[in-house]
Formats: structure tokens, sequence, C-alpha cells
């Protein structure tokens, strides 16, 4: 989860205790054995059922809502977290997510900067936001540089998630590489990384589990990133998308399952 505070979401439902929401959501799938790494990448926009928590951080009760929202009900911390991890469970009907790691969008900057900066070519215009995106460019992104590509949305090219979207799955695949390089160089690297953004971050997996996860996902082959089909519409006040049910119910057939051998 890349959590950032709500875009217009001053008054959210009642139950609500904090404005940020998991605009960026990510759900690595792994098959361990055929050693390969699938990302999905979910369009925080995606319409589902959220549920509201009561004071000990149980669901209370549901309503529709984007997904990105589930994270906004609770105190911020894992119990925000276990709420985006059920309705992601729940939109992929009901499939296990074994762990959660949350960080807030300021802790980009640091893990960009560490990885010694992420090279991409500007798929957007960011004239109207930071003069130094050209669109078409190829740019080394630095610091606050790095959270302008990956966030900006308002007066950055159609303005549409879906184009932010693209932009990091990009960011992604080109900063997985610089941290690859890192990591040959320094074998504490990525426990040294997630140390600087540990004030930034919520997970139910401790720095050194996380470390060691990341050694071994340099073992797997990494699959194109991965989205779910469907539909982007004006809601009555903001973006909604329906994901294509048939589609996403195939999509979690061959992410999840193994066919039974006849």
């Amino acid at each position: 989860m890349g959590v950032d505070k709500n875009e217009g979401y001053d008054d959210l439902e009642a139950g609500s205790v904090n404005h940020q929401q998991a605009d960026f959501l990510m759900l690595l799938v792994l098959d361990r054995d055929r050693g390969v790494c699938t990302p999905l990448h979910i369009n925080r926009d995606t319409m589902c059922v959220l549920w509201q928590l009561d004071i000990y951080g149980e669901p209370l009760s549901p309503f529709n809502g984007q997904i990105t929202l589930a994270h906004a009900y609770g105190s911020g911390g894992k119990d925000s977290c276990r709420n985006q991890v059920r309705a992601v469970s729940d939109l992929l009907y009901g499939t296990k997510i074994d762990h959660y790691f949350s960080v807030t969008m300021d802790a980009v900057p640091i893990i960009n900067d560490m990885a010694g900066g992420v090279t991409v070519t500007v798929l957007d215009d960011f004239s109207a936001v930071d003069s130094t995106l050209v669109q078409g460019e190829k740019v080394t992104l630095q610091g606050d540089q790095a959270l302008t590509y990956v966030r900006g949305r308002m007066n950055v090219g159609d303005t549409t998630n879906l184009s932010r979207m693209a932009r990091q799955r990009q960011y992604v695949t080109a900063l997985r590489q610089q941290v690859l390089k890192q990591m040959e160089r320094s074998e504490d690297f990525v426990l040294k990384m997630l140390s600087n953004v540990s004030a930034s971050m919520v997970s139910d997996c401790s720095v050194y589990q996380l470390s060691d996860l990341a050694d071994a996902l340099t073992t797997y082959e990494f699959a194109d990133i991965q989205t779910i089909a469907g539909e982007s519409v004006v809601g009555e006040e903001f973006m909604e998308y329906y994901a294509d049910e048939d589609a996403l119910y195939q999509q979690v057939i061959d992410l999840f399952y193994v066919p039974v051998e006849e």
C-alpha cells in the first residue's frame, strides 16, 4: 500500500478516524513452485464492498465505495491496513492475503534516492506542475521529483488515475532494477532502506522479515505487472472504476489456483 492523504474527501462516512487513503495498491503473487512473482496493480477507484469499523477495529457495517477508502477507516495503523487487506481479499473472491506492507508517500523520495535515482521516459505532460519533467524526455528522477511523477494527477496529462497507474507501473519496474543493483553492492541494502523509512511504514512483518523476503525475491522471475480489466465512469462526485467480473473471476483462477490433473 502506498498511503496518501485523501484527495477531496474532507468528510468521509461516519466512523472514519483518519484521512489516509491507500492510493497505490499492488499485490505480489508468489508462485513458489515455479519461482515466479506476478504483481497485480489495483485501481484505487475500484468500487467494492467496504467496512466501517467498531471501536475495537472489527468490521461493523458494510457500504459500497472506492477501494482506496478502506484504509481511511481505523487509526491509520494496523487496523486500517487490515481493513484494506479485507477489501482487496473480498474483491478477489475471498483470496487469502498473507501479509501487508504500507508506506506513506513521503517515503518515495527516500527510497528513490537510496536506489540511486530512477530513470524513466516521461509519459505525460507535467508542464503545469514541474517544468523539469518534459513529456517524451528521459529523466533520472531525484528526490521530490520522483514523488511528483508517481503521485501527480491534477493538471497532469489527461488527469486520470489510469494514466497515473501507467506511470506508477513504469516507475516500479525501473525502481526494482535499481534496487537489485544496490543489493548486489551491499547485502544489507534493503535492511538499511527499510530502517530509513520505518517511521513511514506499517506492516505485519518486521524489517528483518521484509529484508529476508526481498532477498528471496531476487531468485524469482518477475512477470509483467497485471491490472484488473474494467471501466471508469463518472460517479455522483468522483471517478468510479467497475471491474469486469467475468474477467476478474478468470484472473483470480489463473493467478491463485492450480488445475486438477485428470
